[in-house]
């Protein structure tokens, strides 16, 4: 056995560096991450928008979020967040039940506001077309964040508190004995290029040298990302959740400068927001297949879904100009709200994975939360209970509505 641990995670990215960074805190022990790739080429941390809010219809979501946020503006600074707000415009078939949720998002202080389409032109003269839209949310506590300087906060202070990181470990096989998972067996890969990368990482094998590794440890935490339920299965459980691309272009226009607004929703499902100079727009195309799919569709992508919808609402985007964009995943669940807690029918087994789309906004209280019912017991912060994978057998699912 090359070691043995107190705490190991599978994967480290947004999620399982801040995990390993409050249960060091905590004085977790000797803890542990295991990853393919922790310079993450293909995470969906290093592919995220950058979205931050607390924006939501569920009360668990309205919490981690906010939590998560309450630790941003400390750090502001170090992870580049900053609180631009988030402007969500709604067509006549949202806008009244956004309309009727503002007073119970205002319940957890989040100074909402109730936005007319004329508002919405005087906050930000360059939205010229509104024929469409009833009525907008504009969220002030909301903003944009780093993810990638954020992950690494995580890890710096997880690093200097002890939790070492296993990098180009492929796991193989999750070992178990009497309902204990007792060790991981992993394939430590040699540096491969990004395309072998790309294949290892769709098709969970190891290509060319590699060599063979085993880790004890005590407590083992899924928090594989969009390869949790790949995870899952070396233990035994079938999660209800699954990967799926997102795409984002970065474009440019000699004509519009965005600069000091934050994230716009439109009606169209299309968000968007200033990124240095330009402008980052997403768009999450219906009926996309699940899968391990990283290809980018350029400029394609760009011209049929990206700047119609733009120029729709702002026609000062003539000119736009497609420059860059990429490829990420999602891991999607069920019902649109994360997966955390102990898994059902394992003594020392725990999650947290299948944030669809939010992980990093929600990352410092999942993580802390976490860590909290390992450590101590029970959830202190925040009570995730109501996220627990038995809520889709039990018949309780979370559908979390305001998802893009």
């Amino acid at each position: 056995m090359k070691g043995r641990y107190d705490i190991l995670l599978i994967g480290g990215g947004i999620i399982g560096s801040s995990i390993a960074m409050s249960l060091a805190d905590k004085k977790g022990g000797k803890i542990a991450i295991l990853d393919p790739d922790l310079s993450g080429i293909y995470s969906s941390s290093e592919n995220n928008a950058g979205g931050v809010r607390a924006t939501w219809w569920d009360e668990v979501n309205i919490n981690l979020s906010l939590h998560s946020i309450k630790f941003f503006e400390k750090i502001a600074e170090d992870v580049g967040f900053r609180q631009d707000g988030y402007l969500w415009l709604h067509g006549s078939d949202t806008w009244r039940k956004a309309e009727t949720m503002i007073a119970f998002q205002n319940r957890f202080g989040l100074n909402i506001e109730d936005l007319s389409p004329a508002d919405i032109t005087k906050r930000i003269p360059e939205i010229d077309n509104i024929s469409d839209i009833a009525g907008a949310t504009f969220s002030p506590m909301d903003g944009l964040i780093n993810p990638n300087l954020l992950r690494n906060y995580y890890r710096k202070i997880a690093a200097e508190r002890g939790v070492e990181f296993l990098d180009r470990m492929l796991v193989k096989r999750i070992i178990l004995m009497d309902k204990r998972v007792i060790g991981v067996e992993c394939a430590r890969l040699a540096e491969p290029d990004e395309n072998i990368l790309e294949e290892i990482l769709k098709s969970g094998r190891p290509y060319g040298h590699y060599t063979n590794e085993m880790y004890g440890c005590n407590i083992l935490i899924n928090t594989g990302g969009a390869w949790a339920p790949e995870i899952a299965r070396m233990y035994g459980s079938d999660l209800p959740s699954h990967p799926l691309r997102r795409q984002v272009s970065v474009t440019h226009s000699p004509d519009v400068d965005l600069s000091g607004c934050g994230m716009i929703v439109d009606t169209s499902g299309l968000y968007f927001h200033p990124e240095a100079g330009n402008i980052l727009a997403g768009y999450s195309i219906p009926n996309e297949p699940p899968g391990y799919n990283f290809k980018y569709d350029g400029y394609d992508f760009f011209l049929k879904e990206i700047w119609p919808r733009l120029y729709n609402r702002i026609s000062r985007l003539e000119r736009l100009r497609h420059i860059r964009g990429w490829a990420g995943l999602y891991e999607v669940s069920k019902d649109k709200s994360a997966i955390i807690g102990r898994v059902s029918g394992l003594d020392n087994v725990y999650e947290a994975h299948s944030f669809s789309g939010r992980g990093v906004m929600q990352s410092y209280a999942a993580g802390l939360a976490l860590a909290e019912l390992i450590i101590d017991g029970r959830y202190l912060t925040v009570d995730l209970t109501p996220l627990s994978g038995n809520r889709f057998k039990e018949g309780r699912e979370m559908p979390e509505v305001l998802h893009i």
